[in-house]
């Protein structure tokens, strides 16, 4: 091979292995300026993105925790970890091995088991989750970090430059400081770095440990990835896709010792815009009370949020979950304190079994009047004592007329050869089997496992005709023209059909699943008596209406109906006929039988 075809055979080898690594995280930057709402189809550009997102006081108030958090936790994971590396390194210590291998521990345990020791040992001693036990809970996976760089940078240091200083008369302080620590400072820098972007980036262990006001940025990402991916979400993961890449790139130009006069000012100035922007929400907190609400992302309206703080001289923290059953475990674990939370329909009636619900007091609910008699005294809570609509929603067929020749009126659409590899179905146990019962003719909610098995058989062998399980982003194959036929919240499924015509929704014939989303009072709530205020406040027609213009989601307020625009007014997917519902059902708690539910969708999942 000559020369020339081994330098070109070379260039197109890196080329592919640097399009295999960066090509998402290029298309996630292009896309974080599409003018589209939805990030499936390129409109055109433009930066309101970035814009919305630096004006979102949710996500302003998330990475302001977030850096609070990195903060604190590199400046106590530093000390700790140069601590414990001088002292490994130059005192006499036995079982030093054993020591270094209590520190390499915390990088090789998996992230979710450190998460759920961590949250299991704070329900032990009692301490409540919040900003400390985040803060702990990062210092203990740091720490490592600190003592493996820092170690590592005093091997290669020469004991005989402070026994020199010594010899010419320093005290050992002296030597330390004036010899020792200066050479340390690139390495100590370095990792102080690298712990400041691992805590601002990390995820799992957080969604263990964070509890009211906690709620990181990367918490509120993922969470947000529940509601769809949008553009905005885009412009946030490159803003901190470009703060992670200047911290690391920093971080190896110290680790090499380059200490220059632009590192430092470059380290200065970082530490400056953190200080400025943590302290920079200035003294606005004093005597105002506090609401902590626990909500799906992208659920309740900025503007109605701020309208109510204004009116009651309160201050709302929104956390955001991506489940019903991590919501349920927090609550559980009995160390989080939320005034108001938002469980779905069964979840209420777990909650409620549970006994980790707060009774209403209907008398200081005055606008509860207002809200649609077909979503109240259902089963799940038949004389809502516990629990008031805030959403109503279903699951049904995501379309494109355009590619799709007849009217879908079936789930056994979702069998059919002719859409083999551009059908989707939703990654969400319940919704699926539901499906394949409702198809042959069962409930959602058999306890029967015969019924059961007959369902996982039917979904094993229309598997090879599915192109994937998603539940966040099964509008925008839909909207780009991957799938044709996707299973769909509504919610989701009414913003796509505004941005394109040819998107339709539909009810199958033989049922669905209908959803509520419900407004609740935990019984650790805090300040009960502004979470009801904040509830009737919810429930006011104009507010309502309001709330659903900004988020989307049908809300059933009827007195709100005139103040609510027309295009989702009028939007079948979002208020379908009521005969369209007569087969839908609501989902119910399993009880044991989960257990079954879960190993027949685990067959499924790991079927060829």
């Amino acid at each position: 091979m000559t020369h020339g075809r081994r330098y070109w055979l070379g260039r197109s080898w890196f080329g592919l292995i640097s399009a295999f690594l960066y090509a998402p995280i290029v298309v996630l930057a292009i896309f974080s300026f599409n003018d589209s709402r939805l990030s499936a189809v390129w409109r055109g550009f433009t930066w309101r993105w970035y814009v919305a997102a630096l004006t979102n006081q949710a996500v302003i108030d998330s990475l302001r925790v977030s850096v609070i958090v990195a903060a604190v936790t590199t400046l106590v994971a530093t000390v700790l970890g140069t601590g414990a590396a001088l002292a490994l390194a130059r005192r006499r210590v036995r079982f030093r091995a054993a020591y270094e291998g209590l520190f390499f521990l915390p990088i090789i345990v998996p992230e979710i088991v450190v998460g759920f020791a961590t949250v299991t040992y704070f329900g032990l001693i009692g301490l409540s989750l919040g900003m400390t036990t985040v803060i702990i809970a990062h210092v203990a996976f740091s720490l490592s970090y600190v003592f493996f760089v820092v170690r590592a940078r005093l091997a290669s240091l020469d004991p005989r430059l402070e026994e020199a200083a010594m010899d010419l008369g320093a005290t050992e302080s002296q030597a330390f400081l004036r010899v020792t620590l200066p050479l340390l400072a690139p390495a100590i820098v370095a990792s102080a770095l690298l712990v400041f972007t691992l805590s601002l980036d990390d995820y799992v262990i957080t969604s263990f440990v964070a509890g009211p006001g906690a709620s990181t940025l990367p918490l509120r990402l993922y969470s947000m990835i529940k509601t769809g991916i949008t553009p905005e979400m885009n412009a946030i993961s490159t803003l901190l896709l470009v703060i992670t890449v200047v911290l690391v790139a920093l971080s190896f130009h110290l680790q090499r010792g380059r200490l220059t006069r632009t590192t430092v000012a470059l380290a200065v100035g970082i530490v400056l815009a953190i200080t400025l922007f943590t302290f920079g929400r200035g003294s606005s907190e004093a005597g105002r009370r506090h609401l902590n609400l626990l909500i799906w992302s992208s659920y309740i309206s900025p503007r109605v949020v701020r309208e109510f703080e204004q009116r009651y001289h309160a201050r709302v923290h929104i956390e955001t979950y991506d489940s019903n059953e991590a919501m349920l475990a927090k609550l559980q674990a009995g160390v989080v304190a939320y005034d108001v939370i938002v469980p779905s329909d069964y979840m209420v009636r777990i909650l409620v079994k549970e006994n980790l619900l707060r009774p209403l007091d209907h008398s200081r609910l005055p606008n509860m009047t207002h809200l649609d008699s077909s979503a109240l005294n259902l089963p799940f809570d038949p004389e809502n004592r516990y629990s008031l609509p805030y959403v109503v929603g279903t699951t049904g067929i995501g379309y494109r007329r355009d590619k799709v020749a007849h009217p879908i009126d079936s789930w056994s659409v979702f069998w059919d050869e002719r859409y083999r590899h551009r059908l989707v179905m939703l990654d969400d146990m319940r919704e699926v089997f539901g499906v394949a019962l409702r198809r042959l003719g069962f409930s959602i909610n058999t306890t029967n496992e015969g019924e059961l098995r007959q369902a996982r058989d039917l979904l094993i062998r229309q598997k090879p005709l599915v192109r994937a399980y998603d539940s966040a982003a099964f509008d925008q194959v839909l909207l780009s023209g991957d799938a044709w036929i996707v299973m769909a919240y509504n919610g989701q499924i009414a913003k796509a059909m505004m941005e394109d015509p040819n998107i339709a929704y539909a009810l199958p014939r033989e049922g669905c699943t209908l959803t509520v989303d419900n407004l609740s009072i935990p019984r650790t709530a805090q300040d009960p008596d502004l979470a009801l205020a904040f509830i009737n406040f919810l429930m006011e027609p104009r507010i309502a209406a309001e709330n659903m213009n900004d988020i989307g989601y049908a809300i059933p307020n009827r007195a709100a109906r005139p103040w609510i625009r027309r295009e989702l007014r009028e939007n079948p997917a979002l208020f379908p006929p009521p005969e369209a519902l007569k087969n839908c059902e609501y989902l119910s708690d399993l009880g044991p039988m989960t257990v079954v539910y879960d190993r027949y969708w685990t067959e499924l999942k790991i079927h060829p």
